[in-house]
C-alpha cells in the first residue's frame, strides 16, 4: 500500500535542500577555478560585424530584418589573464560580401584599416541585388584603452574586396574590383589592379598609387604579405591559380610563374617562416550544382614558394587535403604545425530549403614542414551560420569563431556570438568546443588577434 505524505511534514531530501540553499544564500560558495579552462593569450581580439544581411540572402531575397539598434561596428574584446573583457564597440560601416579579407590592423595594433565592398543597405533595399557597390577604405584610430574611432575615410575608386598591411608597417595594399562605383573601359582597368597606400607615423593613409597586376588573369579576392615583407601573395580565383610579386620599395613585380592550386582559390595565409603558403579552394563554380552546393568538401594546398633571392623562382604545390565544405576561411598555428579551416557547409540557405544544414564544421589539421605534408585529423561540427572569423591565440592552444548568425529562435536576432575552442594535442589532436560564447552584433565575418 502507499502511505500518503503528510503535506506538512517536509522529506528528509527536501529538508536537506532547504539547509544547503540556506548555507548557500548566507554563505555564498566560491565557484569551482580551473587555471588552465581559458587561457586566450593576446592583447585584443577583434570582430567586425555586417548588419545589412541575413546569411540566406545570399541565395535571394529577403534581406532580412534590421533594426535601430543593429549597426556595423568593429567590436574589441580586451584580454586579461586570458579572458575576455568588456567589449569596446566602434561604428565603422563595412560588408561581408567579400572574403574575409576586409580587416588590417598595423603592427603596433593602435590602427585599423576597414575596406567596404558594398554599400549600407537603404530603406527599400530587399535584396542583396539592391546593394550598391563600395570603394570605401576607413581608418580606425585606437587608443591604450581600446577606444576608438574613424579618423579618415578614403574612396579607392573600384569595389573594395581585400586588404593587407605590410609587416614594417609602412605599406597598406588594397584589392579592387574591375566593377565599381568609377570602373570604366579605360586602359588602366584593362588588368587587375592593387592599390598601394603610404601609411603615415599617426596610421594615416597618403595617396594611393594604383598598380596594375602583371601577369593576372582575374581579380584577386585576397592578398598577404609575407612575414618579411618582401613579397605580396595573391589569389585568382577566377583562374584557380594564386601569383607571388616581388616588392623593391617602389614598385610589385612577379616574382616566378603562377601556381594551380585547385578549384576556386579563395583566402591564402603564410607560414610563419615564410616559406610555404596554404590556399583553400572551395570547388564551387557554374558547373557545380546549385553553384555552392555540388561539391561536399573543400581542399587546402601547400604551395612552396621559392626564396626572394632565386634569379629564376619556381614555387611548387607540396600538398592537398581535404576539408569540410564551403571552407571560405582558416588559420595557422603561432609555431605553424597545425591548420584549423572553417567550413560553412550549407548553413546559409534558407529555412526552407530541405538542404539547409543546421551546423558548420571546423577542420584540424596538421602540417610538417620537413615532409611539407598536410594531414587532416578530424571535422568539428558545431552549431553555426555561414562563419567566416577564426584565430588561434598566441599560445597555440585555443581558437575563437566568429558566428556570422544562429538560429536559435530564442536568441535577439540582432546578435551573433565569438565562440571559443580548445586544442588538445598529442597522437591524436582534437578541438573541443568550450562553454564560451560572447555576443556581439550579427553579421560577424571577420575575427582578428592582435598579440
Amino acid at each position: 500500500m502507499f502511505r500518503q505524505r503528510n503535506p506538512m511534514k517536509p522529506s528528509i531530501a527536501g529538508a536537506m535542500l532547504a539547509t544547503v540553499l540556506a548555507a548557500s544564500s548566507a554563505n555564498a560558495v566560491e565557484p569551482q577555478k580551473f587555471p588552465g579552462y581559458l587561457n586566450f593569450e593576446g592583447r585584443f581580439l577583434a570582430v567586425l560585424s555586417d548588419v545589412d544581411m541575413v546569411a540566406s540572402a545570399y541565395m535571394g531575397p529577403p534581406i532580412g530584418p534590421r533594426s535601430e539598434v543593429m549597426r556595423d561596428q568593429l567590436t574589441l574584446f580586451p584580454l586579461q589573464e586570458g579572458m575576455p573583457g568588456e567589449p569596446v564597440q566602434i561604428p565603422v560601416t563595412n560588408a561581408v560580401t567579400a572574403w574575409p579579407s576586409l580587416l588590417a590592423f598595423a603592427p603596433d595594433g593602435r590602427t585599423a584599416y576597414v575596406a567596404e565592398t558594398e554599400k549600407p543597405a537603404g530603406p527599400e533595399a530587399r535584396s542583396r541585388a539592391d546593394l550598391e557597390p563600395s570603394g570605401l577604405l576607413s581608418v580606425v584610430a585606437i587608443d591604450d584603452n581600446l577606444q576608438g574611432e574613424v579618423v579618415q575615410m578614403i574612396e579607392t575608386g573600384s569595389r573594395a574586396v581585400a586588404v593587407s598591411v605590410r609587416p614594417q608597417g609602412d605599406v597598406l595594399a588594397v584589392s579592387t574590383t574591375r566593377t565599381g562605383p568609377s570602373a570604366n573601359n579605360s586602359p588602366a582597368q584593362a588588368m587587375p589592379r592593387l592599390g598601394l597606400f603610404p601609411i603615415g607615423q599617426d596610421g594615416r593613409l597618403g595617396d594611393m598609387m594604383a598598380i596594375a597586376l602583371e601577369g593576372a588573369e582575374s581579380d584577386p579576392p585576397h592578398i598577404e604579405w609575407s612575414p618579411s615583407g618582401e613579397i605580396l601573395a595573391v589569389t585568382m580565383a577566377r583562374s584557380d591559380r594564386v601569383r607571388f610579386y616581388r616588392w623593391d620599395g617602389a614598385r610589385l613585380s612577379p616574382h616566378g610563374v603562377a601556381v594551380s592550386t585547385g578549384k576556386l582559390p579563395g583566402v591564402g595565409h603564410w607560414s610563419p617562416d615564410g616559406r610555404f603558403f596554404f590556399v583553400t579552394n572551395l570547388h564551387w563554380g557554374g558547373d557545380v550544382e546549385g553553384v555552392y552546393l555540388g561539391s561536399d568538401i573543400s581542399t587546402m594546398s601547400a604551395v612552396r614558394v621559392a626564396p626572394i633571392e632565386e634569379e629564376n623562382p619556381k614555387h611548387l604545390m607540396v600538398s592537398t587535403v581535404a576539408t569540410g565544405a564551403s571552407a571560405e576561411e582558416f588559420a595557422v598555428s603561432p609555431d605553424g604545425r597545425m591548420l584549423v579551416s572553417l567550413n560553412m557547409e550549407r548553413s546559409f540557405l534558407t529555412p526552407e530549403d530541405p538542404r539547409l544544414t543546421y551546423h558548420s564544421s571546423l577542420t584540424l589539421m596538421t602540417w610538417d614542414d620537413k615532409s611539407e605534408t598536410l594531414s587532416e585529423r578530424g571535422t568539428f561540427a558545431f552549431e553555426g551560420v555561414l562563419p567566416e572569423g577564426i584565430t588561434f591565440d598566441a599560445s597555440g592552444g585555443f581558437v575563437a569563431v566568429a558566428n556570422f548568425a544562429h538560429s536559435n529562435p530564442r536568441r535577439p536576432v540582432q546578435e551573433s556570438t565569438l565562440d571559443f575552442w580548445r586544442v588538445v594535442t598529442g597522437a591524436s589532436p582534437i578541438l573541443v568546443q568550450m562553454d564560451m560564447k560572447l555576443p556581439v552584433m550579427r553579421g560577424a565575418h571577420v575575427v582578428k588577434l592582435q598579440r
